[in-house]
């Protein structure tokens, strides 16, 4: 217990005068008929020098507990773990603007990685509208638990697991950062529990048989067939076959580079130099049918062009291998009088709905139906309220024929780290989990097994029965 001293004997802790105090500083502050006492009973400043130098003071309603937070905070000074409280008092979507540019190095929004959209729209549709306005201090353990579980789409939020879970590293980055630069003690997003991904059914992860692929191809605008056979044939994804041009198509050694991709921030069709990652950046061999069939392209377009152009000389559709073909609208600055479709760049959500159709109409779709809420944000009052609608989820997706791509090389005998390099995968294991075991059909191969031992037939490698000894 560390004894009280008078006003007159300590420096700091000082004490505050009051009113209603008897003690000598205190009357002769504020005179009045009180009662005199020896000691101070209010409350105490406590001062001390931050790192900076900078004089800075705190009340404590007691002596005992100034000169505590005294010792404390000069312990936290010199072992260099001392927070300035007044760093913390800065609202999230404050903090956002300051942070988010070391994430993405300064760069022009459509110089951003994949990751980089991603993470920017999680910050703007599910962060910034629910947590922006609070201080980094007054975020909590409990408010941050509350907001993820309303994300979720079991308990009637927008997200799904999966989705959660990314959109919840954005936050906990962004608060681990503000731990890093000393203005909060400790990152309140530690111990969160977020929600369990469910596994899916080894049948909804099977991606569809070329089969398939081809009942979808025959229903499929016919200026789009191209595009899902070389899909099928080399295993690019949906924005390397946008963004391909013909200078990286070499027909005679029947090989594509991927150089560049199309990118869509914030809805916005734009260049970029560089794929997905470092691995995009590869070469893919053309299988014969898929050469043909880009032979065929060729001579069926004589505006297309082979010049070489940088991202920054703009889209110059005349390049583009694979494009839109959309009717020009009369009194646009593109119409010529005749009414004629022109190159247009592909857009995702443009092409999904093409896919949707053919898909359904192949007879080859699957369909889940799941009630989120959305919040909707009206522009009269500017309030947001939270509305029920049903989302659709479709299978197969454009992506499967990029899993189906993988499928038939793992068939094929072909080596993992040479499906890798060809995926453009910066893992191999993501190569073994996601499309070789989507590819085996496990149950078929012990069935055949037996089959084949019920009828008397032996062959090696089939599976054998041991009598017991």
């Amino acid at each position: 217990m560390v004894r009280k001293k008078t006003a007159a004997q300590t420096a700091n802790p000082r004490p505050n005068p009051s009113m209603r105090c008897g003690c000598p500083l205190c009357l002769k502050r504020y005179p009045g008929a009180r009662q005199p006492s020896e000691e101070h009973t209010g409350s105490w400043e406590a001062r001390y020098i931050d790192p900076s130098g900078k004089g800075r003071s705190r009340t404590r309603p007691t002596y005992d507990l100034a000169v505590e937070f005294l010792e404390q905070t000069r312990t936290e000074i010199r072992q260099r773990t001392w927070t300035d409280p007044a760093r913390g008092e800065i609202a999230l979507a404050a903090w956002w603007r300051l942070w988010w540019p070391t994430q993405t190095k300064q760069r022009r929004i459509e110089d951003w990685t994949q990751s980089q959209l991603r993470d920017e729209g999680m910050w703007r549709n599910h962060i910034e509208p629910f947590l922006g306005s609070h201080r980094l201090f007054e975020l909590g353990w409990l408010d941050i638990q509350t907001w993820v579980n309303g994300r979720h789409d079991e308990n009637g939020g927008p997200l799904a697991a999966s989705s959660v879970t990314k959109c919840f590293q954005v936050l906990d980055r962004m608060l681990q950062a503000a731990k890093l630069d000393r203005r909060i003690p400790f990152n309140p997003a530690e111990g969160v529990r977020l929600p369990t991904i469910k596994k899916k059914h080894p049948e909804d992860r099977r991606p569809p048989s070329y089969a398939q692929l081809w009942l979808i191809r025959n229903k499929m605008p016919a200026h789009f067939r191209p595009l899902l056979i070389v899909a099928q044939e080399t295993g690019l994804r949906f924005q390397e076959l946008a963004g391909l041009r013909w200078c990286n198509v070499d027909l005679t050694g029947r090989r594509v580079h991927v150089r560049e991709v199309l990118v869509e921030p914030r809805g916005k069709i734009k260049r970029k130099a560089y794929p997905k990652s470092d691995a995009g950046l590869r070469t893919a061999p053309l299988t014969g049918l898929a050469a043909r069939v880009l032979r065929e392209l060729w001579s069926e377009e004589p505006g297309a062009s082979r010049a070489v152009s940088a991202p920054e000389d703009g889209m110059r559709e005349e390049e583009l291998v694979f494009h839109g073909r959309n009717k020009i609208r009369r009194g646009s600055r593109k119409d010529g009088g005749a009414g004629e479709p022109y190159r247009a760049p592909l857009r995702r959500s443009a092409f999904r709905r093409v896919w949707i159709d053919a898909i359904t109409e192949a007879g080859v779709v699957r369909r889940t139906v799941r009630t989120v809420a959305v919040e909707q944000r009206e522009e009269a009052t500017g309030r947001t309220r939270v509305v029920k609608v049903e989302r659709t989820d479709w299978w197969p997706d454009f992506h499967d024929t990029r899993h189906a791509f993988a499928s038939r090389l793992h068939d094929r005998g072909v080596p993992e780290v040479i499906t890798q390099e060809i995926l453009g995968h910066e893992r191999a294991g993501e190569v073994t989990w996601i499309y070789t075991h989507a590819s085996a059909d496990y149950a078929g191969q012990v069935l055949a097994a037996l089959e084949d031992r019920k009828q008397g037939a032996r062959r090696s490698g089939r599976l054998r029965s041991v009598p017991a000894a």
